[in-house]
């Protein structure tokens, strides 16, 4: 699978915006208050249940494999992409303190969602399990 750059992080696909749009009815009806949405226009900032809030650095305890394929939705920019983990872990990681990232990401279960915010925090929803590594 060729990788492909999106700012920093390494993705293999970017989708249409037909195709952004039918992932993300499925992903706003599971999580997102739309009447919220409207107002606050970030989804992270629309959930319809209280996520877990923790500081940016805890994403590297969480439990998923490195190869994990996933959804990165930039809410900024609009635009979802399909990457792995690993590559989701080191875009985060190595985000400067000015960089405005709001993003979402999932996989195609729906089960969970980890959320970036420009806040330096990541709000966690669902079936995600995040362990202090040592």
């Amino acid at each position: 699978m060729e990788k492909l750059k999106y700012s920093k992080l390494n993705y293999s696909l970017q989708y249409s915006s037909a195709e952004t749009h039918a992932i993300l009815a499925n992903f706003i009806e599971r999580y997102v208050d739309e009447e919220k949405l409207k107002r606050y226009i970030l989804m992270w900032n629309s959930f319809i249940y209280k996520p877990r809030c923790l500081p940016v650095e805890a994403v590297r305890d969480i439990a998923l494999p490195s190869n994990k394929l996933v959804f990165f939705y930039d809410e900024r920019e609009k635009m979802l992409y399909s990457t792995t983990m690993k590559d989701v872990l080191h875009f985060v990681r190595n985000l400067e303190p000015w960089d405005q990232i709001d993003a979402c990401i999932f996989d195609k279960d729906m089960n969970w969602v980890i959320a970036v915010t420009h806040e330096d925090v990541i709000l966690c929803l669902g079936d995600i399990n995040i362990c202090r590594k040592n």
